[in-house]
């Protein structure tokens, strides 16, 4: 097949890239390092054109509800519109397990903008696949680096089951594949997490045992606090079914030591 990828040059854009390639479809690989900004929709029309199948990854760095939102929505609205002008035949979007519910995102804007991104590809005319995951191993040094002063993390409560970034971009190809074979016109949504469930401070300490160190910060201490809400550390971004992946966090460390 014929699939553009933007965000290719994201922690999951690049995995789903290599791993597309090797199965042998051809990859637009699309980013603003390319002259592609689904933001502004510079290039945009031009680089889905023709393409089978797109694959959003798009992510933005923000604790801004008001940023996370716009910029979900205006991006997934100029993906949708660029797509179905150009004939794509199914866009797959990558989303947070959770993120939509209310109780999860209702203070946490990152999530916010998630779950707008997700009402915009839901009103489409293109059939949409929806993969839902939890957070990924290789997020700790995003959480480390946003709630870190000095020698002290203090981390929201969040209940996760977190999961290899590059087995979610084996599931996403394996969706895309099934899209392919099947032929189907209904949106379809499939999640996936990891084996072991644990709040995001237990991960953190995980690995700063093994590293030392994450996101170049080593904090002495690592305390964690529900100040994103109950919908998160009560499990809300656990999701109910899923596709259980086998690495662990001891595999995955030792797998990227």
């Amino acid at each position: 097949m014929d699939i553009a990828v933007i965000g290719a040059t994201g922690t999951l854009g690049r995995l789903i890239v290599a791993r597309l390639e090797q199965a042998g479809h051809h990859v637009r690989a699309l980013s603003r390092g390319v002259g592609v900004d689904a933001l502004s929709g510079q290039g945009l029309e031009e680089a889905l054109a023709g393409a089978d199948l797109v694959v959003d990854t798009l992510n933005v760095t923000t604790l801004s509800a008001d940023r996370a939102v716009s910029t979900f929505t205006r991006t997934s609205q100029r993906i949708s519109r660029a797509a179905e002008r150009g004939g794509v035949r199914r866009i797959v979007l990558v989303s947070i397990a959770g993120a939509a519910d209310p109780a999860v995102h209702r203070r946490y804007g990152y999530y916010r903008g998630k779950a707008a991104q997700e009402r915009v590809y839901g009103l489409l005319r293109t059939p949409v696949t929806t993969v839902h995951s939890t957070q990924w191993f290789e997020l700790a040094s995003t959480l480390v680096a946003m709630a870190s002063h000095g020698p002290v993390t203090l981390l929201p409560t969040m209940r996760i089951a977190p999961v290899a970034a590059d087995r979610v971009a084996a599931l996403v190809v394996r969706e895309i594949e099934r899209d392919a074979a099947e032929a189907g016109e209904a949106d379809r949504s499939v999640a996936i997490c990891g084996p072991e469930e644990m709040t995001g401070a237990e991960l953190v300490r995980r690995i700063l045992e093994r590293r030392g160190q994450l996101a170049g910060r080593s904090p002495r201490i690592v305390r964690e606090l529900p100040y994103l809400g109950r919908g998160l550390a009560g499990g809300g971004l656990i999701p109910a079914e899923a596709e259980v992946d086998e690495v662990t966090v001891a595999d995955w460390l030792e797998g990227s030591a």
